[in-house]
């Protein structure tokens, strides 16, 4: 009997850990904080409206909230969908603006599961550039799912904290 609840619980605890998978692979660069930065919107390849500007919003956000010197360049964009073409022309654009890095990349996932009431799933990958150099400095990648009472944004901002610096 003792036995078969131990097995039991050994089962329920398998479940819930693994109900929740998190896949983050990053590299580290040093990053200076009084650098001037912008957010530029994200591609979408999801089948969700808009998603590149919500992640690029939550990626905005918590750049600041790390001390990240960033300039708001997100209010200035339309509320469409961009394309890979769209940020690249952006990019461009402000090449002498007096920016240093831009921060873009993109969303390949970004809903829920199974209904409203699913779990979410987000998947972005994050890349910074170095605008007087020319190169891309990082690109790091996340995915996970979260709880059926999280929301897509609460496990995107969860993904996005991983993966700045």
């Amino acid at each position: 009997m003792v036995r078969k609840i131990f097995l039991l619980f050994g089962v329920v605890f398998a479940i819930l850990i693994t109900s929740c998978a998190k896949v983050v692979n990053t590299t580290s660069v040093n990053l200076r904080k009084d650098a001037v930065y912008v957010v530029l919107p994200f591609e979408n390849l999801t089948e969700t409206p808009l998603a590149g500007l919500r992640v690029a919003s939550i990626v905005e956000g918590v750049a600041l909230s790390k001390g990240y010197k960033v300039k708001n360049g997100l209010y200035e964009m339309e509320s469409k969908e961009y394309t890979k073409q769209d940020i690249d022309n952006i990019l461009n654009k402000i090449r002498d603006s007096g920016v240093d890095y831009v921060i873009t990349g993109s969303i390949n996932e970004f809903r829920y599961k199974t209904g409203i009431d699913g779990e979410p799933a987000v998947s972005i990958t994050l890349k910074i550039y170095d605008l007087k150099n020319d190169k891309t400095i990082l690109t790091n990648v996340g995915s996970r799912t979260g709880w059926s009472h999280e929301s897509v944004t609460t496990v995107a901002q969860k993904v996005i904290n991983n993966l700045m610096p």
